[in-house]
């Protein structure tokens, strides 16, 4: 950690790494608790928001609700693809 703190420069770079770390923990939420979705809803906007805020203490607003929505058109996407790859493995295996 002391490291990445170090590397940490500009806003770029800030950016990223909170949109990395954001999708991170998006990811790991929606694989434990894809069910309780307002759970993982409020979980999700309350890390993202902690990690935003550390990160950038300015836009902060701007940030989050940027993240969170890309973040979750990727996590969609992912979980569409994923899920998509099971059934087609599921089917083929069927099959065989």
């Amino acid at each position: 950690m002391v490291g990445v703190m170090v590397v940490i420069v500009d806003d770029s770079t800030m950016m990223v790494i909170a949109i990395m770390v954001g999708m991170v923990v998006l990811v790991v939420i929606e694989m434990v608790v894809l069910t309780e979705m307002v759970v993982e809803k409020v979980v999700t906007v309350v890390l993202v928001v902690m990690v935003v805020g550390v990160v950038m203490k300015g836009m902060v607003v701007v940030m989050v609700v940027l993240v969170i929505v890309v973040v979750e058109v990727t996590v969609v996407v992912m979980g569409l693809v994923l899920m998509g790859m099971v059934v087609l493995k599921v089917v083929v295996v069927g099959i065989r």
